[in-house]
């Protein structure tokens, strides 16, 4: 059970940890024409804002996470300690990508290190070697699939909250939304070190949220989102559901972060179908979408944020539900993806080629 000096400590580190991401995220704001970290208007067709913006936000977000984890009450947890060593290389090919925007064989690059060196301290799925998994055992063949799943989770992860920062405050809202739905389930199971980790995420963002809300005077560049991605990434394969069946919970990190993901394989599929470059940055984004069908920038985000929450609870719903009713709900949620993909494609697709006539 969580003692009363346990929630103490939740709320201090929360506390710490927004304090500090405020206070770096002012002074970032100030030093980033010094640091040349600068987003400037007009350098892509995809950029909307009207006058140069701070790209500090992944600074604050990985400065802040590491300093509170080692201020925060009692011994780091050796897994998240894993955690933040490895998002250093995110950031750091983050900040490389831009200052001189890196090819997307350098940001895969860095990515498959920032996993690897994952897997490497030992923090990785082990769904396939589960013996409540249908073909979980022991064997190499189990763990080389916990292995390669865990290199294709981060990497999606990571670049799904990349791709979905087209707008002032929708990823760091969806990474803080996420974040606070781990904080609550892994205070339900007692995972006490990753719900500090977890707290000190929440706060972390709320801060940054403070100043990248709509209309945003901070960025998050490529360094802040992928940052995001991976610490969640990270974060969903540490929890460990207690008193329910894996085949009841293996899908409910992909029911959390369904919005990036839907993101992420809307414009990757889209992009294929009309023979687009997929990592070339375009208006073609599910906030796009919304705007052309009339809705305002506010109302867009406030959408995808409440749905992500929603989403978020009929996750937590399924971990009591048997695997039959769980996973026949998650069939059920994938439909209705499906048909909502297929109408924002078709009425984009409509949009597109009015606009050529």
């Amino acid at each position: 059970m969580i003692t009363s000096i346990q929630i103490t400590d939740i709320f201090r580190i929360l506390l710490g940890s927004l304090t500090v991401a405020l206070s770096l995220a002012f002074i970032s704001i100030r030093l980033a024409p010094r640091l040349k970290l600068i987003d400037h208007p007009g350098t892509a067709d995809h950029k909307l804002h009207k006058r140069p913006m701070p790209l500090t936000g992944g600074l604050v977000l990985v400065l802040t996470i590491t300093a509170i984890l080692f201020l925060a009450p009692g011994e780091i947890d050796r897994d998240i300690l894993s955690v933040v060593a490895a998002s250093w290389i995110i950031l750091t090919f983050g900040l490389w990508d831009d200052y001189y925007n890196l090819p997307p064989w350098g940001k895969l690059l860095g990515q498959l290190l920032a996993a690897i060196l994952l897997i490497s301290l030992d923090v990785k799925v082990r769904i396939f070697t589960s013996p409540e998994f249908i073909l979980g055992s022991e064997t190499a063949l189990g763990e080389g699939l916990n292995i390669v799943t865990t290199l294709v989770w981060m990497i999606v992860l990571t670049n799904a909250f990349n791709l979905i920062d087209s707008m002032d405050g929708l990823a760091v809202g969806l990474g803080a939304l996420a974040t606070l739905f781990f904080l609550i389930i892994t205070l339900s199971v007692n995972q006490l070190e990753l719900v500090h980790f977890c707290t000190i995420v929440v706060g972390t963002l709320a801060g940054i949220f403070f100043y990248n809300s709509h209309p945003a005077r901070l960025f998050l560049g490529d360094s802040g989102a992928q940052s995001i991605g991976f610490y969640l990434g990270a974060i969903a394969i540490l929890y460990t559901p207690v008193g329910g069946s894996q085949l009841s919970s293996w899908f409910v990190p992909i029911l959390i972060f369904a919005i990036p993901l839907f993101d992420l394989f809307l414009v990757v599929i889209s992009r294929m179908r009309r023979g687009k470059k997929i990592h070339k940055a375009s208006r073609d984004h599910t906030y796009h979408r919304l705007a052309a069908l009339g809705m305002p920038i506010e109302r867009s985000v406030l959408l995808m944020h409440g749905s992500s929450l929603i989403l978020s609870l009929v996750g937590y719903l399924c971990l009591n539900l048997n695997y039959v009713m769980a996973n026949t709900i998650f069939l059920v949620v994938l439909l209705l993806g499906l048909l909502t993909f297929l109408y924002l494609e078709k009425n984009y697709q409509h949009n597109v080629s009015e606009r050529k006539k």
